[in-house]
């Protein structure tokens, strides 16, 4: 690992940890934050809606199964606060907390049963309810999708989110990629970082919340315009994947203007967060990246 980051001229990583029990093999020395377990379906367990929750699962055992094993919302976050404090044992200066839902139906239609303002409000109820076991010297990145939640394309959603986390040590993980996929209007990179810039100077004073950055470019709206103009009935989990890795798709940035965008941005961590099928891929990648960001 040292070996590795040293010759792509990285200084750590971002570990995912989405158990509830710590790795057995010691990150610490390389970790600089940790993404945390996310669920991109859960409001209807939350709030249990037991008819919805069945559309979606075959059955109860499947149900729990998803959940950690969970059987109400009591359990649940237990569930999240052994995940938070599994994570806390790399002593990450930072954890990423996905703001997003969405169910299997609404991946391919995006036509969606919660609002933004739903999302965020039921968000907050969860992460108040397990944020006394995160130290304040350890911050909390919320990280934004495409789906309703933390779009980060409404200021007055970013300001709800914020004005109602109990914690003072937060701010955004902003996934360049996730952005992008907001827009489908969008037809190359330039035109992608012209547009992130400009939302984020919307964001006026919540600008500088954003503490880190996930460096990817999907510029997929051409997939998106034409899958939904399709009628989907096969929802297994090789389609859906396929479907979600279609439209977030985890490219490296080729073009110059990719170093106005961090100065846009000027996170304090910067991820490159890439699909690759082998380690001398991903150190390939990286490499045109970091190559990019030094002009």
């Amino acid at each position: 690992m040292d070996a590795y980051l040293q010759d792509n001229d990285l200084d750590g990583i971002e570990l995912y940890v989405y158990q509830q029990h710590p790795y057995q093999v010691d990150y610490t020395e390389n970790s600089f934050g940790v993404h945390l377990k996310y669920w991109p379906y859960w409001l209807d367990f939350w709030y249990g809606d037991e008819k919805n929750l069945q559309k979606n699962f075959q059955d109860a055992e499947e149900i729990k199964k998803y959940y950690f094993d969970a059987a109400d919302q009591t359990q649940w976050l237990q569930a999240i606060r052994n995940n938070i404090k599994a994570s806390l044992a790399v002593k990450p200066e930072y954890l990423v907390w996905h703001v997003s839902h969405c169910d299997l139906k609404e991946i391919f239609t995006f036509d969606f049963r919660y609002t933004d303002e739903q999302v965020i409000d039921a968000t907050i109820e969860v992460f108040n309810s397990v944020c006394d076991v995160i130290p304040e010297n350890v911050v909390v990145l919320f990280e934004n999708l495409w789906w309703p939640g933390l779009r980060l394309v409404r200021p007055e959603i970013v300001d709800r989110l914020f004005c109602g986390v109990k914690k003072h040590a937060v701010g955004i993980m902003l996934d360049t990629g996730h952005l992008l996929n907001t827009n489908t209007a969008l037809k190359n990179e330039n035109d992608g970082i012209e547009f992130i810039c400009k939302t984020v100077e919307n964001l006026g004073m919540y600008k500088n919340y954003i503490k880190g950055t996930h460096l990817s470019c999907s510029l997929s709206g051409a997939y998106q315009k034409q899958s939904l103009e399709k009628r989907h009935t096969d929802t297994s989990m090789m389609t859906i994947m396929k479907h979600i890795t279609s439209i977030d798709q985890h490219r490296i940035f080729k073009e110059a203007g990719l170093k106005k965008l961090i100065d846009c941005l000027q996170p304090d961590y910067l991820v490159h967060e890439l699909f690759y099928d082998n380690l001398a891929e991903l150190s390939g990648l990286v490499k045109m990246q970091q190559k990019l960001l030094r002009k």
